[in-house]
């Protein structure tokens, strides 16, 4: 259990961020497992175009965010001018011993080992070899290769996800960063209006909240208890893609951060009121005279007689569709000279296309048959 206690202050010991870099990490991971990230189907689908060799570099190296996503890439994740570059550079700057306890805690049972005692411990060591080899002889290898050389290792790591990067993930970027400070203006708004424990309690659902003892507790393998306080205060990274998890990191020497879902406003559901309206449109549309009679005014406006001479209809038939389509917002009416003619109300359309177009997206939300990248 991870417990976090904030003081009456605690609105000045927080703050928030985002990182290209951290996110671009957490990305990568939803590629290791896409069948536990529904809600990012499409970026798996968007990343089946990838060239080949990537593909496979991607896979590879996937160890090291598939399970664990190491510290070392929230390497100024507090600095808004840092772009991606100036973050993997500031990474690639690290002392080797640090890169290596990272790394090994991407490949070893974390309850049972620690990465310091991995280097420090010739026992612990061998017995965390020795464990993976009876399980899993390639991941030995690996943490063996961690062990003796960090920096070869993650320097490979790197030059994947730069490529990464370059290849698919700054467009994406772009897409996602001005949501990602969207959702960080809500948090604040909910401080300023809530305080700071109901915004907690908003912001990561998978938290328990105590209000008297403003506490936070969050479920982990490890027993953690911090204070939040000027000198130790909590950074909460707004993320797309580390959604449908929370990441925690309070081990020293890395600042305290919580890495949590910030996610678009859920669309609400159509009111009754909507819903029927919605409703009779699709009805209005629903047969193929009106249809006919919808294509033949999306070119211009006519006249009940032009349709009824181009349809081979008589002038009621075609008055009283023209009726119908008119009650459902999809037909309006102008009048010239002796003549009333009817155009196509877009306004209309677009309520229909904007429902067909939100099932869409839900439906690939939750296709999760994606084979992995």
């Amino acid at each position: 259990m991870i417990t976090l206690r904030f003081s009456e202050t605690a609105a000045e010991d927080l703050s928030f961020s985002v990182s290209p870099l951290l996110e671009a990490a957490h990305s990568w991971h939803v590629l290791t497992a896409p069948g536990h990230h529904a809600l990012h189907v499409p970026w798996v689908r968007r990343c089946r175009r990838l060239p080949a060799a990537l593909r496979r570099r991607i896979r590879t190296y996937g160890f090291v965010v598939a399970d664990y996503v190491p510290a070392f890439f929230e390497c100024r994740a507090d600095d808004h001018d840092a772009d991606f570059p100036a973050m993997l550079a500031s990474v690639r700057a690290l002392p080797a011993e640090r890169v290596a306890v990272e790394l090994a805690r991407t490949l070893v049972d974390t309850t049972r080992f620690e990465g310091a005692e991995l280097l420090g411990d010739p026992t612990a060591r061998d017995a965390a070899l020795a464990g993976l080899r009876d399980s899993d002889e390639a991941r030995a290898a690996r943490l063996a290769e961690v062990l003796t050389d960090p920096t070869a290792v993650l320097a490979e790591a790197l030059a994947v996800l730069e490529d990464y990067w370059e290849a698919a993930f700054a467009e994406e970027w772009r897409r996602i960063e001005p949501g990602l400070y969207e959702a960080i203006a809500r948090a604040g708004q909910r401080i300023a209006h809530q305080g700071v424990l109901p915004m907690l309690r908003a912001l990561v659902p998978h938290v328990r909240i105590d209000p008297a003892r403003r506490t936070l507790y969050l479920d982990r393998p490890h027993d953690h208890e911090l204070s939040v306080t000027p000198a130790r205060p909590v950074t909460f990274t707004a993320s797309h893609y580390v959604w449908p998890h929370v990441r925690v990191t309070c081990d020293a020497p890395w600042p305290l951060r919580i890495t949590y879902p910030a996610l678009p406003p859920t669309p609400s559901a159509p009111a009754p009121a909507d819903r029927q309206e919605l409703l009779a449109t699709l009805r209005a549309l629903a047969a193929e005279p009106r249809l006919q009679i919808a294509a033949c005014l999306a070119e211009r406006s006519r006249s009940t007689q032009e349709l009824a001479t181009e349809l081979g209809l008589s002038p009621s038939v075609v008055s009283r569709h023209l009726q119908q389509m008119a009650r459902a917002g999809l037909a309006r009416t102008r009048r010239d000279g002796y003549y009333v003619l009817y155009a196509l109300d877009p306004a209309g359309l677009e309520r229909v296309a904007a429902a067909v177009s939100g099932l869409a997206e839900t439906a690939a939300t939750v296709d999760t048959s994606e084979a992995t990248v």
